[in-house]
């Protein structure tokens, strides 16, 4: 699990830094420092071990025929715009511009916990999620399917 917020900036390159307990779980958990880096539906860029990227992204997909309309626009949205980055020394990386643009991030961003994967957010954008959070939350959870 990659607990807690962490508010960083963006550099004139487009790189951040991951924080370091996130680079601490990547190392402790998974063996492996490099993360996959996609688009999210929710406006926000999600980054995955790659073992998680596989055995939860992929891994879906892969069940589903390939004419299946769902899987087609899933990989068309968010299997197509991932790229794997390895942190360089100061625990950096790139974001890709098209990334940043569909984040739609600036200069100050946050990056958010998550229980297989976390996400990077602009933080105006992040803080507009949460409200919209809180008012799903206020309601009761719709019953589990069997």
């Amino acid at each position: 699990m990659f607990e807690g917020e962490y508010s960083v900036s963006l550099d004139d390159k487009g790189r951040v830094s991951i924080p370091a307990p996130y680079r601490e779980t990547l190392r402790d958990s998974y063996d492996d420092l490099r993360v996959v880096v996609t688009r999210d539906y929710d406006g926000c860029i999600s980054l995955y071990p790659p073992r998680e990227w596989e055995r939860t992204v992929l891994a879906e997909v892969r069940k589903r025929p390939i004419t299946d309309p769902w899987a087609r626009a899933f990989e068309s949205y968010v299997i197509s715009a991932a790229v794997t980055c390895t942190p360089d020394k100061q625990g950096r990386i790139p974001v890709a511009a098209l990334l940043r643009q569909h984040a739609g991030l600036n200069k100050r961003v946050i990056f958010t916990g998550g229980v297989s994967h976390f996400q990077l957010w602009d933080a105006e954008l992040r803080d507009q999620k949460l409200m919209r959070d809180l008012e799903i939350l206020r309601t009761p959870p719709p019953p589990l399917l069997d």
